[in-house]
């Protein structure tokens, strides 16, 4: 059996851990925040039908089943460039040699070869995710994932304000071809702190020969996880799809891709990468039931307040500014939240692995239903639509709320050391999936 030394956590320091996760976090976010935060807007703005918006999620496919080869990613590796190292650099690369590609495959023209292109993309950026995810979580202290996860999070809205807003309000005037050359040096360049560093020790020692001979179906038949997933999934799938579908809306109401762009530069993502770093301490603060609660309410109130503007059939900017803040706020909290969740469940020798079942899962739901929602909407209007959103949201929180009592009932049952086997432990928040030490976790 193959093991890893112990860090002892004196040698690295947080700050070091949380540059190095930004810089691998942001070669993600930054490409794919012009994917997914540029085209619906142009899409739309071009007269496209929901349907086609919603189908554009399909790109967001190899992150859904990235947890099929994730073991295989845990444990296959060059030791001269480390266990992560190996995974990460490499396919940054990958990634912005793709991006040159795509360069020269314009949708107005090559939109098959684009979206081809794109697709390999994502399947690239899902597999290097894999191995971040499982570098984040070996080297992060229980006392760090707040914060890293904060990190983790912040990426995107700094990914999605260069992305999705600068490049959506460069995109008329520099062009498809150039954004994406700038992207891919934007990527190289990213690359290199994983290329140049050492790669760091676990905090723990890491054994293989346990979880990943067992794989996905007993990782998802642990009793911590079983319960976990209905608190991950039902109060946020239909939230994204509200969230997705916001930006669309507004042009319907009369707003054009660069007041979006511009909103979502100057207001949104700021605010989204404000609130995602605050979501660190809030939680600590708050704990994980106050912290679900808060975000359920906000968002049925946000799909309320859209029915309105549906039926008002025009919204205005200062308004528009307040909702998209609200959904960058709120979706940047909820993943610091989520993360925080999963990275506890699924800390241990094979965390890549755990982390991609929980993330796909987590993402799965509200990928599957977009196609269908647009589909709605297009058929029945934004104010039906945000209605049974709204209904949708409801319905999810109490099934979370329900979940978590059950798993409190179950606990209190069986209080001593059964329980910290089970994985299961007391904390500010409510009962929470645990793998390792509790007392600092927070």
């Amino acid at each position: 059996m193959k093991s890893m030394p112990v860090c002892d956590g004196r040698g690295d320091s947080t700050a070091k851990k949380m540059f190095l996760l930004a810089s691998m976090y942001l070669c993600q976010a930054i490409p794919l925040g012009y994917v997914f935060g540029s085209l619906p807007v142009i899409m739309r703005e071009s007269r496209m039908s929901l349907e086609g918006i919603g189908g554009l999620f399909i790109l967001h496919l190899p992150w859904a089943f990235k947890f099929i080869y994730a073991s295989w990613v845990d444990k296959t590796y060059f030791p001269a460039l480390g266990r992560r190292r190996s995974w990460i650099f490499p396919l940054q690369w990958v990634g912005a040699c793709l991006l040159l590609i795509a360069s020269q495959t314009p949708p107005e023209t090559q939109y098959g070869a684009m979206y081809a292109v794109l697709m390999l993309l994502n399947i690239v950026m899902a597999t290097n995710d894999i191995a971040v995810d499982g570098y984040a979580t070996d080297i992060l202290k229980p006392s760090e994932r707040r914060w890293g996860n904060s990190v983790q999070a912040g990426a995107r809205y700094v990914g999605m304000i260069f992305g999705g807003g600068l490049m959506l309000f460069l995109h008329s005037s520099m062009g498809w071809s150039f954004l994406c050359l700038t992207l891919a040096a934007v990527v190289f360049l990213l690359s290199l702190p994983v290329l140049l560093h050492k790669e760091m020790k676990p905090v723990r020692a890491v054994s293989f020969g346990g979880i990943e001979k067992a794989g996905v179906v007993a990782f998802l038949r642990r009793k911590d996880v079983l319960w976990l997933l209905p608190v991950l999934i039902a109060p946020t799938a239909f939230a994204f799809c509200g969230f997705q579908m916001r930006a669309p809306m507004f042009v319907d109401l009369g707003l054009d891709s660069k007041a979006i762009g511009r909103l979502l530069m100057h207001y949104g993502y700021p605010a989204g990468l404000a609130g995602t770093i605050l979501s660190g301490w809030l939680l600590h603060r708050a704990g994980r039931d106050l912290f679900m609660r808060c975000f359920c309410l906000l968002s049925i109130t946000l799909a309320v307040s859209s029915v309105y503007w549906a039926q008002q059939g025009s919204i205005s900017l200062w308004m528009a500014a307040v909702a998209l803040s609200l959904d960058s706020i709120l979706m940047g909290g909820i993943q610091v939240w989520g993360f925080t969740l999963m990275m506890r469940a699924c800390a241990g020798p094979n965390a890549g692995t755990g982390f991609a079942v929980l993330s796909s899962l987590y993402i799965i739901f509200p990928l599957a239903m977009a196609p269908f929602i647009g589909k709605l909407g297009d058929n029945s209007g934004f104010a039906f639509l945000y209605t049974l959103l709204a209904g949708c949201m409801v319905l999810g929180f109490f099934v979370a709320e329900a979940s978590l009592r059950f798993s409190r009932n179950i606990v209190n049952r069986s209080v001593g050391p059964e329980a910290v086997v089970a994985g299961i432990s007391k904390s500010k928040g409510g009962m929470l999936p645990v793998c390792e030490e509790v007392n600092n976790d927070n």
